[in-house]
């Protein structure tokens, strides 16, 4: 009998990296040894192997916070009690360009929004990342010399319908516009688990500029893994 609804895994990783890309979950998985495909239902890719001589799992989150409370409940029920999101974000500031790195210092949403609406009973939930894992990736970050941001993004629920208010959440203080860590950390905060992200910008929304950022999403990864295989208290 399955332990949980959608997941075919039967246990998780203490620690996991979470993406919204199935095909992503797929590629960082090289970067790890012996790695195992433990779960494939509904492509929401769930993988274990080791980094640093340390299990690690990755996992595929869909899109939008709806699907990634999903998969964030159940990797919780499953054993797991540290994850870091290793994402996309649409910069909205203009110094802030494709291939950058920015490093959330929490999370805000639409009320009712991110896949929460009834989790908090009209209470608006605490949605800031663990300080200890914060303060590791920046550690990493400034240990390699890569570049990066920190600040606050909003996590939209409706991609087609973000420029409706680019401009409010702009003047609002968010420098980057996404869909799910205000998921993850409202989630994290309540579950009693430890929790952060590290999200590669794609596109600036306010130059209405894409480009390539694959050397970023790997440079991100290679961070990420390192962080979630220290030793936390």
């Amino acid at each position: 009998m399955k332990k949980v609804y959608h997941l075919d895994a039967e246990e998780a990783p203490e620690r996991m990296i979470i993406m919204g890309d199935p095909q992503r979950v797929q590629m960082v998985s090289k970067l790890l040894r012996d790695p195992i495909l433990v779960s494939k239902s509904r492509d929401l890719f769930v993988y274990k192997g080791y980094y640093n001589n340390v299990e690690v799992g990755l996992a595929a989150h869909g899109m939008g916070g709806p699907s990634a409370a999903i998969v964030i409940e159940e990797l919780i029920k499953l054993g797991t009690k540290y994850i870091i999101r290793l994402g996309t974000v649409g910069s909205i500031v203009n110094e802030i360009d494709i291939g950058d790195i920015i490093v959330p210092t929490g999370g805000s949403f639409s009320y009712g929004g991110a896949g929460l609406g009834l989790y908090f009973n009209n209470i608006c939930p605490n949605t800031a990342p663990s300080y200890e894992l914060l303060y590791e990736l920046v550690n990493e970050l400034n240990k390699k010399k890569i570049k990066y941001y920190i600040g606050s993004v909003f996590s939209s629920d409706s991609f087609y319908a973000e420029s409706n208010y680019i401009d409010t959440i702009r003047r609002l203080g968010f420098i980057g516009v996404e869909m799910e860590c205000a998921t993850l950390f409202a989630l994290s905060n309540l579950r009693n688990i430890k929790s952060a992200c590290i999200l590669v910008v794609s596109n600036n929304v306010i130059k209405n500029k894409v480009g390539d950022y694959y050397n970023s999403i790997i440079n991100a990864a290679s961070v990420s893994l390192n962080v979630i295989t220290k030793q936390f208290h």
